[in-house]
Formats: structure tokens, C-alpha cells, sequence
């Protein structure tokens, strides 16, 4: 009995199979109905949204420049600071050599060890936000290019459907009696 009632629901599984292809093929062919009347329409949709994706991007690398550009202004504002606290602590060694020379000279040597790591820092920043505008630059070349292949692509979808109708109308003209 048990093998009897797989075999049952294999038949049963198979008309199922089967009507559910037929309803597949049916809506399959009413979609490519659909999808060739309407593909300008979605090709200029898919182009927009590239357009859109792109100036999302530039929105995105135009915030990450500013933010950069602040960083940068901060930083410079901090090194004239180190650079005026370095020029207030040679004077002062020079008024007071006698007790606190070898303080400030090691506070001088502080102070230009931080110099330099924020010189360093601001040159890292700075070849940070050229490598941004290298990756956003190629990433922009590389959007110009998809839709300059869209665009191809699009024309031939444009001849393959010119050609399936003057072909559908040829047919049509030959098996009229």
C-alpha cells in the first residue's frame, strides 16, 4: 500500500508539474509581450537609476572631501598652534636658561615629535582624499561606459524587435490567400 501511495502522489505531483508549467508559459509569453512594448520605457528607468546612483556617489565624495577639507583646516590650525607654543617655549629658554632649559627642551622635543606625527597624519589625509578622487573619478568612467554599453545595448534590442516585426508582417503578407 505504501508503494501505491507514492505512486499516487507522484501522479498527483506530475499533473501539478504540469499545470504549473502550462501557467508558467502563459505568463512567460504574456511578460515578453509586456517586457518588449515596454523596454524603452525600462531601459530609460535602469538609466536613471544609474543617474541617480551616480549622483548619490558624488553627494557621497563631496561629503567625504569636506569632512577631509575640515580635518585638513583643524590641522593646519593645530600645527600654528604647536608652531606658535614651539616659539613662546625658545623664548622662554632664552629668558631662563639657568633652571628649566633641559625641561623645555624636552617639552620643544615633545612638542615636535607631535608636530610631526600630525604632519604625518595631515599628509596621510591628504593622500587619502586624492585617492578618493582617483576611485570616484575611475568610478565615474566606469559608469560612463556602462551606459554608453547600455545605450548599444539598446539599440539592438531596438533592430532584434524592428526585424521580429517586419518579419511577423512578411509572414503575414505571404499566407494571406
Amino acid at each position: 500500500t505504501n508503494a501505491a501511495y507514492q505512486a499516487d502522489d507522484l501522479d498527483a505531483y506530475d499533473s501539478d508539474y504540469d499545470e504549473l508549467n502550462s501557467a508558467k508559459y502563459m505568463n512567460e509569453s504574456q511578460y515578453n509581450t509586456d517586457q518588449n512594448s515596454t523596454l524603452p520605457a525600462r531601459q530609460d528607468d535602469l538609466i536613471l537609476f544609474v543617474i541617480e546612483q551616480l549622483k548619490t556617489q558624488v553627494v557621497n565624495c563631496i561629503k567625504i572631501n569636506q569632512d577631509n577639507k575640515q580635518v585638513n583646516e583643524l590641522l593646519t590650525a593645530k600645527l600654528e598652534r604647536y608652531r606658535n607654543q614651539e616659539r613662546v617655549l625658545t623664548e622662554q629658554i632664552n629668558d631662563n636658561q639657568a633652571s628649566t632649559s633641559h625641561e623645555h627642551s624636552l617639552e620643544i622635543e615633545t612638542l615636535k615629535h607631535t608636530l610631526s606625527e600630525h604632519l604625518k597624519e595631515k599628509e596621510s589625509l591628504i593622500q587619502k582624499i586624492c585617492l578618493l578622487k582617483n576611485d570616484f573619478q575611475k568610478e565615474e568612467s566606469r559608469n560612463i561606459n556602462r551606459e554608453l554599453a547600455l545605450e548599444r545595448h539598446f539599440k539592438e534590442l531596438n533592430n532584434i524587435v524592428f526585424k521580429r516585426s517586419q518579419s511577423a508582417q512578411t509572414v503575414h503578407m505571404l499566407t494571406k490567400p
